[in-house]
Order: structure tokens, then sequence, then C-alpha cells
């Protein structure tokens, strides 16, 4: 089976299962809530959208250990994964194609929870900002936690024997992320994985009233420096760890 199979065999497989109903509620859902939650709140509008953006930011991390572990723990269930580990081609190459698949879904469920949200916003009188504005910030808040998606997919298949690793290493993410907002963070976010998309967002957001921009400007790109060097080592472990996982997981049957 060549990669384009294995996407599709990986699409069916997501399709059929809870993960691809978390990625539509999850969103639906704090959507209805803050939207309702907005409807008797006094901010301006500059403070919804932004105290918006980072819930959601604040929640991926731990959103994302939840899907890799329920991930993880269908291919455990599936013949303890011997669908990974008898494909006739390199094990990292399915490992690749599954996170590929998330990451997918994780980028469409952004676009839903944010830009769905801008919409509405919009429609109930809120228009000071476009809906490009919502659309960034969605490619914002995925793309901060693309390198967060690579360690908690490797948590989650490394340590698939212990239950609930996966979910710690998301709490502890998104209690990390939390605490990225404020002040102790200042200094280190762009080096924290976890923390990055929170700080992305409500730059994002303030740089579109003209604030600090220079300053915002200089901390995204040592961000981004961060994300696309440990993005690659992360790819390269990856690629490691898939061709030794197969011996790991066949001497634990």
């Amino acid at each position: 089976m060549n990669i384009k199979g294995h996407i599709k065999a990986e699409l069916y497989k997501v399709s059929h299962s809870g993960l691809i109903w978390i990625h539509i509620f999850a969103p639906l859902f704090a959507m209805g809530v803050f939207l309702a939650y907005y409807r008797f709140n006094a901010w301006s509008e500059l403070a919804k959208a932004v105290g918006y953006l980072q819930v959601l930011s604040i929640a991926y991390p731990f959103m994302i250990a939840l899907v890799t572990t329920i991930l993880s723990e269908l291919e455990t269930r599936a013949g303890n994964c011997q669908l990974v580990l008898t494909v006739p081609c390199d094990r990292s190459i399915v490992h690749l194609v599954k996170l590929a698949v998330l990451l997918m879904c994780g980028l469409l469920s952004s676009l839903l929870a944010v830009l769905g949200f801008g919409a509405v916003f919009r429609a109930v009188g809120n228009s000071g900002f476009s809906l490009a504005f919502y659309a960034g910030a969605a490619v914002l808040l995925f793309g901060g936690n693309i390198t967060w998606y690579g360690i908690s997919y490797l948590a989650s298949f490394q340590f698939s024997n212990a239950k609930g690793a996966g979910i710690g290493i998301g709490i502890v993410g998104s209690l990390v992320a939390a605490l990225m907002q404020t002040g102790l963070g200042d200094a280190v976010w762009y080096y924290v994985p976890c923390g990055i998309s929170v700080r992305w967002c409500s730059m994002y957001a303030m740089s579109q009233v003209g604030n600090s921009y220079r300053m915002y400007c200089t901390e995204a790109v040592k961000s981004g420096i961060f994300m696309v060097v440990s993005g690659a080592l992360l790819l390269i472990l990856l690629i490691c760890w898939g061709k030794t996982w197969e011996t790991k997981a066949a001497g634990e049957e």
C-alpha cells in the first residue's frame, strides 16, 4: 500500500471512530458556551475575542493529548497494534500518516472553533474584527501547537500501556500554557511548545489595534525559529522511533 492508500485508510478509520466527533462537537460546544456568556457580558469586543482565543489555546494541549491517547488505545485494542506492526512498509511511515491525519483534523477543528465563532459573533453585531482576522487566528491557534502534536503522539504510543499517561501530559501542558500567558512566561514562552499558541493569538489580536507591533514581531520570530527547529528534530525523532517501536511492541506481547 502506498502513502495515498495509507492516508485513505486512516481517514476512513478516523471517520468511523469517536475521534471525528470530538473534532466536531468540542469546538461547537466551546462556541456555544462563550457566545451565550458574551451576550450578558459587558467586556469590550477586543477583550471578548482575546479571552475566547486564550481559553482555546489553554485547552488545546489537553485536547491534543486526548485525541492522541484515544488513537493509541484504538490501535492497542485492534490486536495489540497488529494493524501497525503487520503493514508491508516502514513503520515510521504509518506513524507519520497517522500524525498527518490528526493534524488535518486539528486544523479543520480549529477553523470551526474560531472562524465559526467569528461568523456568529459578527452576526450579532460585533463587527470590529473581520472574518479574515478569525481565519488567521485559527491558523495561529493550530500552528502554535504542531510541535505539541508530535510530543503528545510520541508519548501516547510510547506509553500506551500506562493508562492515563497521555492524558496526564495533556493536563500538564494546559497548565503550563496558562502560566505562559502570565508574567512568568514573558521571557521563556517562545521556547515552550504548549505555550506558544496562547501568546501568538494574544499578540495577533493586540497587533490588530496597533499595540507594540514591533515588539510582537520580534517575539514571534523567536518562537517561529523555535517551532521550525523543534519540529524538524521531532520529525527525525519520530522516524527513528517508528523504526524501533516495532521491536519494543512485539517484545511486549
